[in-house]
């Protein structure tokens, strides 16, 4: 009789994940390597199926293994239930059992592990770390079956099968190996991972240990031993001693248990140094078997011998942060993160640095000579708008009082003195000045002051020309793009579109300014009205300008229009709780009650879905990869939170209780200046989000034009992927379009492109300063974050939006975390654009680290309501997730509870 027939192999034999699952493969290829691994077999993937087969199971399974509704949540709890009596009440087949008793006998081994090795495990994307079962210090043939058939049944615990139904892995396709292995009674064990898995520096080893068998390290039961080590020189860097106060031994017959560790060993440490320098040394060789692949490894040391019990991919591991990273200074110029850098708070693709920042500059208009006569120019630094150091954007605010630089300016002022524009101003300024300070307190003083008055009424300027003229333009030109059929025309044709838009998106930022500062100049003058004249009356302008019809409100009504949709049909809102996020879209709209709700989504996305997250057009629009947006419906439908039209009638009765406030503490001209300025922000001031509302739209048009110059890259053998064309600059672009004209093919823009991802992921991990050089006056005009000290528990920022809130801070790095936000938590995140939205309605106050009052989160935070303190410049860094802290949006202060 064969040994190792049908259902059994021997532990080196296969790397097919297929046969023996994904645990099982990793074995056999470290097995295979002369890698110290305990002797076992694998009872193959075909066991498992021949077991569901024999006992008539299968369709039973997948009919079972559906979550149901439980307390608006998708639960797995009974379904697992139901599936784990299958498998309890099923037979393992005569000829199975047989072949694994064998193989039992001839490992001549009593007591051995059971390991679940599923088809979907230890993959580079998808862990399924402790999801399945396993089975220690087992004995004897008859429990040696149980073992099996419970990890076989493992396949379907409610963990596994909520992990599988949110990860989109369909449940028919999922089977289970076992891998039988001798028994290693672990005198100290643990966890070693050959990169940090936390800062991703892949020359750092990091152990994790304890006393006896590694399931008290692996599953949290313990504080276990971390030490550091230098993978190349196995130098120990850092060690942090846990309290190990328990671990978990064999039992003398079947199964373990817990028991205390000793107190004289639980403040000395569980591995020698000499015993780290050869765990680490085996580690690098285990890394090596994959191919350099950064490892997550369990291992055991019995009797001083080391044994490797099972190693997967460390799934997302980050790039680690580039080395000795310097912020250098530009000389003469102070680099702040404000205005559309503000818009840019991730470090910039090569693309979107190349194209944007050139055309940012070259629509600038310039006074005459400027370019050349002053200090800054194209040849000085890349850009006076935006600059970049390491990648993040930066406005330069340029300070020079060089004889260059003044002579320059005593010309540019005698040629403006000149115009006839300027001598009018100028007499203006004088009677302005005799009205004001000559007749103050007269009659002409009060008539002047209501001839002010009147004129609030009117739009300023800027903004009827954005209205009527920028606007139009804008619009026009990226719809010039859209309505071209990208597929037809050429590669050359593909380029020079996404050279025209990023132009037009430029030209659109600079009308952007004249808004922005219309609405900075009314609502901060306002603002400033108030702390001077009201200083302790709990008045800043966002009480007087909270609760408007918006754009974001518009978007908010029409959403809630299609989540009570969903909630008032009982098998719409079953099937979006339970359907993963990256499936409900397409499921409704195959769903016969769902495609109605299918279409108001689409058309939500197409009105509100082309905002950015960001100004760079790397990242995808809203329309594009709207898993965020799902998120958030789902939530919403599981929790609408806020009544909103409630929210904004009591948005309303604050504002005018403030307004009678404010009406009987201001008398006289002062009554009069405060109706100016509230009058003059109240009707300049809403056009700000407005005109924000349409930022970086030209983007949805350009991303399709460069995606399809990169799929052609991609089919000459230019890219790896379409996307690649982003860390590419237009130069390399258009010489691989001659080269392709040619005939020719640019392969080395695979490496380059390659290399500066990369780059850009690392860049992701530096701490980037706020203002290089810092700041020593944050009260500066200029200043868009405050400066905290480390120690104190209150952050300071600037008060946007009125009231207190105390709640759990919900910390949002990116729109990869929307799904951490917390119904009822306060947002706290680096900043927001018109896309991050979506998140206030769940937000009871707001916290930024970048921005002021005229950010397009204070407008937000007044139209939904809540309290909201911006520029406080590290919160998201201070404060953690979940942590409890008091908002004071009056004062500006952040107090941590």
């Amino acid at each position: 009789m064969d040994r190792f027939p049908r259902y059994i192999k021997p532990l080196d034999s296969s790397t097919d994940f297929e046969v023996v699952g994904g645990k099982g493969r990793s074995l056999a290829a470290m097995l295979r390597a002369g890698l110290p691994i305990p002797a076992g077999f694998h009872v193959t993937i075909s066991a498992y199926q021949r077991f569901v087969e024999h006992n008539d199971i299968a369709r039973a399974i997948l009919e079972l293994a559906t979550p149901v509704v439980v307390g608006a949540r998708a639960s797995f709890e009974t379904p697992s239930t139901r599936v784990m009596k299958l498998f309890e009440r099923g037979e393992i087949p005569s000829d199975i059992a047989d072949e694994v008793a064998n193989a039992y006998a001839a490992l001549d081994r009593d007591k051995v592990a059971v390991r679940s090795s599923a088809n979907a495990e230890d993959l580079p994307n998808l862990s399924f770390a402790g999801q399945q079962e396993t089975y220690l210090n087992v004995y004897g043939h008859d429990d040696l079956l149980i073992a099996v058939k419970n990890c076989w049944a493992s396949l379907w615990t409610t963990q596994a099968l909520s992990y599988r139904h949110e990860m989109d892995v369909d449940q028919s396709a999922v089977a289970m190996a076992v891998i039988i292995q001798a028994m290693v009674p672990a005198d100290v064990s643990g966890i070693l991972f050959t990169a940090n898995p936390a800062t991703g520096q892949r020359d750092q080893a990091i152990v994790n240990c304890s006393y006896g068998l590694g399931e008290a390290v692996v599953g949290g039961q313990v504080t276990p031993d971390t030490f550091v080590l230098d993978k190349a020189s196995l130098e120990l860097k850092e060690t942090v001693l846990g309290s190990k106060e328990q671990m978990i031994v064999s039992r003398s017959t079947q199964g373990t248990h817990v028991q205390q560790v000793p107190r004289e060993q639980r403040d000395t440490s569980s591995l020698s140094e000499n015993s780290l320098k050869d765990l680490v040394s085996l580690a690098k060789e285990v890394e090596q078997c994959f191919v350099g692949q950064p490892q997550d490894i369990e291992w055991a040391i019995y009797e001083g011998e080391i044994w490797l019990l099972q190693s997967r991919p460390i799934t997302h591991l980050p790039e680690p942060p580039p080395k000795e990273v310097t912020w250098p200074m530009i000389p003469g110029a102070q680099l702040l993160k404000r205005q559309v850098a503000e818009n840019m708070p991730d470090p910039l693709s090569p693309l979107f640095e190349d194209l944007y920042l050139r055309a940012i500059f070259d629509t600038q208009t310039w006074p005459d000579g400027w370019e050349w006569n002053g200090r800054l120019t194209k040849n000085w630094m890349k850009n006076f708008v935006v600059t970049t150091v390491n990648g993040y954007a930066y406005q330069p605010i340029y300070h020079d009082s060089g004889k260059d630089w003044e002579r320059f300016m005593v010309e540019h002022r005698k040629k403006q003195a000149a115009l006839p524009w300027h001598k009018n101003l100028k007499r203006a300024f004088s009677l302005q000045s005799f009205f004001i300070d000559d007749m103050k307190g007269g009659p002409l003083h009060r008539l002047y002051l209501v001839a002010r008055t009147f004129r609030v009424f009117r739009k300023y300027p800027a903004l009827v020309t954005w209205e009527k003229q920028q606007l139009p333009d804008y619009l026009a030109r990226i719809k010039h793009w859209r309505e071209r059929d990208h597929a037809t025309i050429t590669s050359q044709e593909l380029l020079v579109g996404m050279k025209s838009l990023t132009r037009t998106e430029a030209n659109y930022w600079h009308a952007l300014r004249s808004v922005i500062g219309t609405a900075k100049q009314t609502d901060g003058g306002f603002h400033a009205f108030l702390e001077k004249n009201a200083p302790n009356e709990g008045l800043i302008s966002g009480s007087f300008l909270s609760g408007f019809a918006s754009k974001t409100l518009e978007a908010e009504k029409e959403l809630r229009h299609i989540v009570e949709r969903i909630r008032t049909n009982e098998a719409l809102y079953e099937l979006t709780i339970i359907t993963p996020t990256a499936r409900l879209l397409k499921t409704l709209k195959h769903h016969p009650e769902g495609r109605r709700v299918r279409d108001a989504v689409d058309k939500y996305l197409d009105r509100y879905g082309r905002q950015v997250f960001n100004l760079d057009f790397v990242e995808p629009t809203l329309a594009e990869a709207p898993s965020p947006f799902v998120e958030r419906l789902k939530a919403l439908v599981v929790d609408p939170g806020f009544n909103l039209a409630t929210r904004q009638k009591d948005v309303a009765r604050d504002r005018r209780s403030k307004w009678r406030h404010a009406m009987k503490f201001f008398r006289g001209t002062h009554r009069i200046e405060f109706l100016r300025h509230y009058w003059t922000a109240r009707v300049n001031y809403p056009a700000r989000e407005e005109a924000l509302f349409y930022m970086g739209l030209a983007w949805s048009t350009l991303r399709p034009l460069a995606l399809e110059l990169g799929s052609r890259l991609c089919d000459i053998g230019d890219l790896n992927q379409p996307d690649d064309v982003f860390y590419l600059t237009s130069g390399e672009l258009s010489a691989a379009i001659k080269a392709e004209a040619d005939s020719s093919t640019s392969p080395e823009l695979k490496d380059l492109s390659n290399k500066r991802r990369k780059l850009r992921r690392q860049r992701f991990r530096m701490n980037q300063p706020s203002a290089i050089p810092p700041l020593k006056n944050d009260k500066s005009a200029y200043a868009t974050i405050r400066q905290n000290e480390d120690e104190k528990d209150g952050l300071r920022g600037f008060a946007v939006s009125p009231g207190r809130v105390t709640g759990i801070a919900s910390v949002i790095m990116s729109p990869d975390d929307f799904d951490q936000m917390q119904p009822g938590s306060i947002l706290v995140c680096p900043l927001t654009t018109p896309a991050w939205t979506q998140l206030f309605p769940h937000a009871t106050g707001l916290v930024t680290d970048i921005g002021s009052i005229l950010a397009h989160g204070s407008i937000v935070a007044r139209e939904y309501g809540i309290p909201a303190v911006l520029g406080v410049g590290d919160a998201t860094q201070r404060l953690a997730h979940g942590q409890r802290i008091t908002v004071n949006g009056d004062k500006g202060v952040v107090t941590i509870e």
